[in-house]
C-alpha cells in the first residue's frame, strides 16, 4: 500500500473520483487507499463491507499535513527554566497535572522505591504524598486519583488523596505493564503473557487494552490487519488529541526498542526505530505537545527526539552536551507548556527534574 505522502505526490495534478471517475476528489480512505468525491463517499464507499473501522480523511487536511520536508533540527528545547533535585536515584515515571502538581516514582530492589506526589514551588518540591512500594508505572485520572501497578502484581490500584488504596482491575493471567489515562478518562494498559519477556514467539501474547469507565475491556490491540503482532513489550503509553496511541516498545534484553503508533481501531500508523545512524534506540519517556508532535527521550544517548504525527523526525537534541542533562528517563508537559524531564540512573545519585522550554516551532 502506498504511503500518504506517496499518494499525495500523485495528487498534485487534478484527481478524479476512484468510483465515478468524474467528480473532483474531497476525501481519501486510508485503508482502501482511494480518493473519492463526496457523493461516492456516501453512496458507494459507505456500503462496502467491513468499512466501519476505515479512516476517512479530508484531502485538504492531507495537503496541509504534508509540507515540504525540512532539515532535522538540532534543538528540541531552547532553555532550562528551573531544576529540582530529588531524594531518589532515578525518575522512572513522571506525570504533570494542574496547579503545579507532579507525580513521580522510582522502582528497584533497593529500599528507596517509592511513588511521590508533590507540588512544584519556586525552589523546591513540596511533598504531599508518598507510597513506598515497587511500582512499574503510574497514571492519573481526571479526578486526581493515582492509578498504579506494583512489580510482579497484575492488579491496577487507585491511591486516593486520603491514602486509601483500592483495587479496580486484575489482568491475570496476563502480566500488567504500562498504564495511561487518555483525554476521555479511559484507562489504557500494556499486557504480556507470563514467562520470559524477550524474545517473543508466535505463541506470545502482547496487548494494549483500552477500558471503559467501569474498567471493562473496550478495545484490545494485539495484531495489525494482516495478523502481525503490533508490540513486543509495551513499556510506556501516551495518547494525542485524537487518541492515537504511542507506545515505547522494548525489543531486546538491553531495552533497545522503538515507538509504535497505532489507532484505536488497530491500524498501524508508523513505527520509529530512532535516527538513521544505525545505532540502537532506547526510548522510554514520551510527551505529546499541544500540536500533537511527539517527544521521546533516549536515556542511553542522553537525547530527545521529536516526531510529527506521521512519524517523521523533526528534531534530535543531545541534551547532555548543552544542558548537562544525563539519563533522561521520563517526560511530561505541564499546563503552561513546559517540558519536564526526569533524569537519573546511578544508585548513589539524586535524580533531578528539569523544567525546560520547548522550541517554539514544535509547540
Amino acid at each position: 500500500m502506498e504511503s500518504k505522502s506517496a499518494s499525495l505526490r500523485k495528487a498534485q495534478a487534478p484527481l478524479s473520483c476512484h468510483f465515478c471517475n468524474k467528480q473532483a476528489v474531497h476525501w481519501k480512505c486510508e485503508e482502501c487507499d482511494v480518493f473519492m468525491c463526496t457523493s461516492c463517499k456516501g453512496k458507494i464507499h459507505q456500503r462496502l463491507k467491513s468499512i466501519q473501522d476505515h479512516e476517512i480523511v479530508s484531502v485538504s487536511d492531507i495537503w496541509k499535513d504534508n509540507p515540504p520536508r525540512r532539515d532535522v533540527a538540532s534543538e528540541v528545547i531552547s532553555s532550562v527554566f528551573n531544576t529540582y533535585t530529588t531524594t531518589i536515584p532515578a525518575i522512572n515515571s513522571l506525570l504533570c497535572s494542574g496547579d503545579d502538581f507532579i507525580y513521580y516514582m522510582y522502582s528497584s530492589k533497593q529500599e528507596k522505591s517509592r511513588l511521590i506526589k508533590g507540588k512544584m514551588l519556586k525552589s523546591s518540591i513540596r511533598i504531599l504524598q508518598t507510597l513506598e512500594k515497587r511500582i512499574f508505572d503510574i497514571a492519573v485520572n481526571k479526578e486526581g486519583e493515582i492509578l498504579f501497578n506494583e512489580m510482579a502484581n497484575n492488579e491496577v490500584k487507585i491511591l486516593t488523596d486520603t491514602g486509601e488504596i483500592n483495587t479496580v482491575l486484575d489482568t491475570s493471567p496476563l502480566t500488567l505493564l504500562s498504564l495511561h489515562v487518555n483525554k476521555d478518562n479511559e484507562l489504557i494498559a500494556g499486557l504480556r503473557d507470563q514467562g520470559p519477556s524477550i524474545p517473543i514467539t508466535d505463541f506470545s501474547v502482547r496487548q494494549v487494552i483500552i477500558l471503559d469507565g467501569e474498567y471493562k475491556r473496550k478495545v484490545v490491540l494485539e495484531t495489525d490487519k494482516k495478523g502481525r503482532k503490533l508490540f513486543s513489550y509495551p513499556a510506556r503509553i501516551k495518547t494525542d488529541s485524537k487518541n492515537v496511541l504511542y507506545i515505547a516498545d522494548i525489543m531486546d534484553e538491553n531495552k533497545a526498542g522503538r515507538i509504535v503508533a497505532v489507532n484505536t481501531n488497530g491500524r498501524l500508523k508508523f513505527t520509529y526505530n530512532g535516527s538513521t545512524d544505525g545505532q540502537s534506540f532506547f526510548p522510554h519517556g514520551i510527551a505529546i505537545t499541544p500540536s500533537d508532535n511527539i517527544i521521546i527521550s533516549d536515556w542511553n544517548k542522553n537525547s530527545l527526539h521529536i516526531l510529527n504525527s506521521r512519524g517523521e523526525l523533526l528534531g534530535l537534541h543531545f541534551v547532555d552536551k548543552e544542558y548537562n542533562i544525563e539519563f533522561p528517563n521520563s517526560l511530561c508537559i505541564d499546563n503552561e507548556g513546559y517540558l519536564l524531564i526526569g533524569s537519573g540512573l546511578l544508585i548513589d545519585s539524586d535524580a533531578r527534574i528539569y523544567v525546560t522550554k520547548i522550541a517554539e516551532r514544535f509547540m
